[in-house]
């Protein structure tokens, strides 16, 4: 039990507390008015995203601690990128290194084929997004429009 107990508390870190510092930043890029959506969103991911690993976690027979939490870290992540209302959320940081910066949102919720530019005061991430470009001619050639202001 002790044994799970130091794989759970690096689990945490993997899971919780790097997501945090990346969460922190979004904040003071986006800013609170507009981040305190998208932290919401992200905070609810990440404590699903622990609870499910927890799984894996108790499974995986790995004799040091923080090779077995990075290893169900990786195995939840990768199962958040392909479902439905966990994917845009768990997709985002990669975009936004892919990007080089902030990348636009897209929605197909509701039949609305729109998207928000960074600017935007309705600019965030939420699980209802299905798709995420870097630059405007990407949604437009998908035929994705700008949400009205």
């Amino acid at each position: 039990m002790a044994d799970f107990a130091r794989a759970t508390a690096w689990l945490a870190g993997f899971v919780l507390g790097l997501p945090l510092l990346g969460l922190a930043l979004m904040v003071v890029a986006l800013g609170w008015r507009r981040g305190w959506v998208f932290s919401f969103w992200f905070l609810v991911l990440m404590v699903l995203a622990f609870v499910v690993a927890l799984i894996p976690l108790a499974v995986l027979r790995v004799p040091t601690h923080w090779i077995r939490a990075l290893i169900a870290a990786v195995i939840v992540y990768g199962i958040a990128l392909v479902v439905p209302l966990t994917h845009a959320m768990a997709r985002y940081p990669i975009h936004v290194l892919r990007c080089g910066g902030l990348p636009l949102v897209a929605t197909d919720f509701a039949a609305a084929r729109s998207y928000r530019l960074p600017g935007d005061d309705s600019y965030s991430v939420t699980p209802l997004d299905s798709a995420i470009f870097c630059t405007e001619a990407e949604a437009q050639a998908e035929r994705y429009h700008r949400a009205p202001i």
